[in-house]
């Protein structure tokens, strides 16, 4: 029996594709939990304008590590469009 390499292809990118959405909801969800920690376990510890900042800290680790993520979605998404809409631009 043949592989057919088009459509597995495309099940890989699929997959590729949820993977990543999956990692960017972790990381997301990971932060807010070490948010919710600092406030739970700290709160006399820290003033608003420190809460901000720990805030902004755990937003800053979310985009640097989710960047590489999201492009490779983007990609995926690229990838996975119909060749009908590939086929129309080239002619």
């Amino acid at each position: 029996m043949p592989i057919d390499f088009p459509k597995l292809s495309r099940l890989l990118l699929a997959l590729a594709l949820i993977a990543s959405v999956a990692a960017v909801t972790a990381v997301g969800w990971h932060s807010l939990g070490e948010i919710h920690y600092l406030k739970s376990f700290f709160p006399t510890h820290f003033t608003v304008q420190q809460a901000f900042y720990a805030a902004a800290i755990e937003l800053i680790k979310v985009l640097i590590i989710s960047l590489p993520l999201v492009l490779i979605a983007v990609v995926c998404l690229r990838l996975l469009r119909p060749s009908v809409v590939r086929s129309e631009r080239n002619g």
